[in-house]
């Protein structure tokens, strides 16, 4: 360890400076970023009766199907983003 407290002690002020900086920096990136939870909560929604859907053996359009398939890939895609 550092013999000269004066040095070690600015250190520390220093790297304590820095944290404060970066959480005044994540809060302001918090407060100002879009924040949309319902879209995912709809998405996932619409995923599970999909294929629920499916999964019991209905009969459904070929529209449908293509628009559920559809559905699911954007929504994969956007979560794991």
């Amino acid at each position: 360890m550092e013999e000269n407290w004066v040095v070690v002690r600015q250190h520390a002020h220093d790297r304590l400076a820095e944290a404060r900086a970066l959480a005044r920096a994540e809060a302001l990136r918090r407060e100002f970023a879009p924040h949309n939870p319902g879209r995912y909560t709809v998405g996932i929604a619409l995923i599970r009766l999909g294929g629920w859907v499916l999964a019991s053996g209905v009969k459904l359009p070929i529209e449908l199907s293509r628009a559920l398939a559809t559905l699911r890939a954007v929504t994969d895609r956007s979560l794991r983003a």
